[in-house]
């Protein structure tokens, strides 16, 4: 009896997830491509903010060449238009009636497999990070970019935020690519984990440690 309850519980998930397999293939396409966009921005990203580990100069050199060139606005319309892309195609595959959603909990809570609880919680943790985001780029945008203005904003009241959007980010980005590369069947699982485990533990400890370095020469500045 168990059994065709499962087969159940699947079909009517499916049926939730993927109303049209066409149209979901193009959104799922468009999910795809603006989620692999945005993991290299992170990454990116990551790699300007460590650049402090080589000092406040080469930090205010970097910071200086991109609000010169207009690299700062180009950034933001860049993740207006990609994250729009990204939040518009998830929440085309979300389920937007109360009946969808028991629907998805009850499935989860009886196969308790690993891939259906992760698609609940990038779901969560995709619409925190879409408001950490938005603050985030909005301090940055006005507040502007310096070693002091940045180390400042750590010191004073930024560093459990930003603490907060590093674990989340890197946690979104992480499923998200390993969703994508077992989907798609284009490396082991098993080969997946390790890779995608060491990439995490890198993202995680230079955000870590770019943050120790700002919260440090913003306690300087201080």
């Amino acid at each position: 009896m168990t059994q065709p309850k499962v087969e159940i519980q699947q079909v009517e998930l499916q049926k939730v997830i993927t109303p049209s397999p066409r149209s979901d293939l193009i959104v799922e396409g468009i999910q795809m491509v603006s989620g692999l966009l945005l993991v290299l921005f992170l990454w990116v990203h990551m790699l300007f903010v460590a650049s402090i580990w080589l000092g406040s100069g080469a930090f205010n050199v970097l910071a200086n060449f991109m609000v010169r060139y207009g690299l700062v606005w180009a950034a933001v319309i860049f993740l207006i238009l990609v994250i729009g892309s990204h939040v518009g195609a998830v929440v085309r595959r979300i389920p937007k009636q109360f009946r969808e959603q028991r629907i998805v909990w009850r499935h989860a809570k009886l196969i308790r497999h690993m891939d259906t609880w992760s698609w609940i919680f990038q779901s969560i943790t995709g619409a925190a990070l879409l408001a950490l985001v938005i603050i985030h780029v909005a301090v940055v945008t006005y507040g502007g970019i310096s070693a002091q203005i940045s180390s400042s904003r750590v010191f004073n009241h930024f560093l459990v935020f930003y603490v907060v959007l590093l674990i989340l980010a890197e946690y979104h980005a992480s499923v998200g690519l390993y969703r994508i590369f077992v989907k798609w069947g284009w490396v082991s699982q098993h080969r997946l984990h390790r890779v995608l485990g060491v990439i995490t533990v890198l993202t995680v400890g230079i955000g870590a440690v770019s943050l120790y370095v700002l919260y440090a020469l913003g306690a300087h500045f201080a």
